[in-house]
């Protein structure tokens, strides 16, 4: 006699009922690890849980744009404990997923919830003949590491977080000139360069959820005209130059949130001169100074990011499926 198998307590998570009760499991699982932004997304996500119009538009939204709207719960007694999100997304005519809030509550933990949420998604997502599956986990969450590692996702990369305090740059460094260097606006002629070192440090597939957007750094009148849509965010760009070679291009971006955000584009051997010729002139210019806030690829020359007073706030290592 066959034993029957009784099915799992797992449903398709429905932004109309579903947000808030997975808005607490998210932050009573994360509460360690939020950053301001997480801690933003969770604010927006209550608000919208009261919001019945946002919870139709979103319901039928599911699955068309970035945003988790579509996933899967895992529910008890009427009671929610546990939670994956999907989030699909385009990168240059490529479809990706992304899984996205593993959360399990912590009472429930290691009885194969999150394994069993994983095996879900992946029923779903492989047969769609997707360009990638992709997630992300925090380098200091081995046993989640161990469970995408066991499930075929292997590690590609891992990009850290970086924050400086405006504060935290000495006086005397204001006066500071790089010998050889000098700073100038970036110009059209740099743009050529400057992409293919922004494709190096920002992949297309890993910068999606990043408010980083080409077109609008472009140099010459393409990037100006981009740049006359923008209402907010504002971008100023300073290139390095060493005589008539270009060493690399800082571009700045405002936010609304807690951290104005800078990109860098260079080698990595000239990260280092790059900051010393940025900092100083930032710092002069007119008006209050935010903290700045950098994403960028975890590997040894961020030494070069701790000798100029930039902080690590937080490394995630992306996974793809590999089968």
């Amino acid at each position: 006699m066959v034993a029957k198998t009784t099915p799992l307590p797992i449903r398709d998570f429905d932004v109309r009922t579903d947000l808030l009760s997975v808005s607490d499991l998210v932050e009573l699982c994360f509460a360690d690890r939020l950053s301001p932004d997480g801690e933003a997304l969770l604010r927006k996500m209550r608000s919208s849980a009261h919001n019945k119009r946002f919870q139709e538009w979103a319901y039928h939204m599911a699955g068309r744009i970035s945003m988790p709207f579509t996933g899967y719960v895992w529910e008890e007694g009427g009671e929610i404990i546990g939670n994956l999100s999907l989030v699909p997304y385009h990168v240059a005519g490529k479809q990706y997923y992304m899984i996205a809030n593993v959360a399990v509550h912590p009472d429930y933990q290691r009885k194969g919830i999150a394994r069993s949420l994983v095996h879900q998604a992946l029923d779903f997502l492989l047969p769609r003949k997707l360009d990638g599956i992709w997630l992300q986990v925090d380098e200091g969450n081995q046993g989640a590491i161990d469970l995408y590692q066991r499930q075929g996702f292997r590690e590609v990369s891992r990009r850290t977080t970086w924050m400086l305090q405006p504060g935290d740059v000495p006086a005397e460094f204001m006066d500071w000139q790089v010998p050889g260097f000098r700073v100038t606006p970036q110009r059209q002629g740099h743009w050529k360069q400057q992409r293919v070192w922004l494709e190096r440090n920002y992949p297309p597939e890993v910068r999606w959820h990043l408010p980083l957007r080409p077109q609008y750094l472009r140099g010459g009148l393409a990037g100006r005209l981009a740049r006359l849509t923008l209402i907010d965010p504002k971008i100023c760009q300073w290139s390095v130059m060493a005589g008539k070679e270009l060493i690399g291009v800082v571009s700045w971006q405002s936010s609304r949130t807690h951290a104005d955000w800078i990109w860098l584009a260079s080698t990595p051997e000239t990260e280092g001169v790059l900051l010393d010729a940025f900092l100083p002139v930032w710092l002069a210019e007119p008006g209050v100074k935010r903290s700045l806030r950098l994403n960028f690829p975890a590997r040894k020359t961020n030494l070069a990011l701790e000798a100029h007073w930039f902080k690590p706030s937080r490394t995630l290592i992306w996974m793809k499926y590999q089968g």
